[in-house]
């Protein structure tokens, strides 16, 4: 049964911090490894010789995976995009994302800022061991309690085209919920929306589309279309729209056995993107999102209507 029309502004507020802790607490061991803080990320080694996510004890978080159709292959010699990890050197990167979502009378609007420290393994070219540098946010109250994930481990399997798979987080021990849910949303909303290449040849001004299905509190379609505007050495650089569409009308209220109906739903955005061949992470981008969805409860005449955005942002 639908919750009462004059619940729905509580419940709906906190369904998108419930469905990411559900995830958390599914990817991550409750004895993960005390690991201490670090100012920033280190690149003093190439390759990651064991899996320290994993000796944590965190479990892999399945990321959507993406079906790729190219559109046209593009004028010129044509080349595989093939990943080509570097185990001599580690990567540095700063991963920014605001998500935001508005109702009438509220809005919340979170960001955060995270260095990351890349490693592929050693001898599996296919996992991207992560370090966290010091995470910040402009909010206070998150800011204090992200310094606890300095130093906290993560992990990523690769496959294909530069394709995320799976995710592991290993937050410390002493890390709060509230931390550690906002550093798991900023890597799967990342993970969740990337760009994944083709395993065909291409050439610059090469297009094709991706389609992934992603499972939430709204299971939806998501399709990118994407452009190679350049390819320098082992640099390409993607320029890109993105959209989604609801498979179904149920918007599923986490912890229980409630739904509303989405009557109305949109969600679009476009970024820009360069990614190296021998680099597990992109090495920079922007892109931008922005929605809006109308749920209703058991009463059809009192919808709620929420205005949503999403930035992400490699530098």
């Amino acid at each position: 049964m639908s919750p009462h029309p004059r619940r729905l502004r509580s419940v709906v507020s906190s369904i998108a911090a419930a469905t990411a802790l559900s995830v958390l607490v599914a990817g991550c061991s409750s004895d993960a490894d005390e690991t201490p803080g670090a100012a920033g990320p280190s690149t003093s080694a190439g390759c990651s010789t064991d899996s320290p996510s994993r000796a944590a004890g965190a479990a892999p978080v399945p990321i959507a995976p993406a079906t790729v159709t190219i559109v046209d292959p593009g004028n010129g010699e044509r080349r595989v995009p093939t990943t080509a990890p570097d185990v001599a050197t580690a990567q540095s990167v700063t991963l920014v994302t605001t998500s935001e979502v508005a109702s009438p009378g509220s809005a919340d609007a979170q960001t955060v800022e995270m260095p990351l420290t890349a490693r592929f393994g050693c001898t599996d070219l296919a996992d991207l061991e992560l370090a966290l540098g010091t995470v910040t946010s402009p909010d206070p109250a998150l800011n204090e309690a992200m310094a606890a994930m300095a130093g906290a481990t993560a992990g990523l399997t690769l496959g294909p085209g530069y394709a995320p798979v799976s995710l592991r987080i290993a937050p410390p021990e002493q890390a709060g919920g509230e931390a550690r849910l906002a550093v798991e949303q900023a890597l799967v909303s990342a993970f969740n929306t990337a760009v994944v290449l083709p395993t065909e040849p291409v050439a610059v001004g090469a297009t094709w589309r991706s389609e992934r299905v992603i499972a939430a509190a709204a299971t939806v379609t998501q399709t990118i279309e994407a452009r190679l505007t350049s390819w320098d050495g082992n640099r390409l650089t993607i320029d890109y729209t993105a959209d989604e569409t609801p498979v179904n009308s149920v918007f599923a209220i986490p912890g229980g056995g409630d739904s509303l109906t989405i009557s109305r739903y949109s969600y679009a955005g476009e970024g820009t993107v360069t990614v190296d061949l021998t680099r597990g992470l992109p090495v920079s981008g922007k892109a931008t999102y922005r929605g809006a969805r109308e749920l209703v409860g058991a009463d059809p005449g009192r919808p709620l209507l929420q205005q949503t955005g999403l930035s992400v942002t490699w530098r």
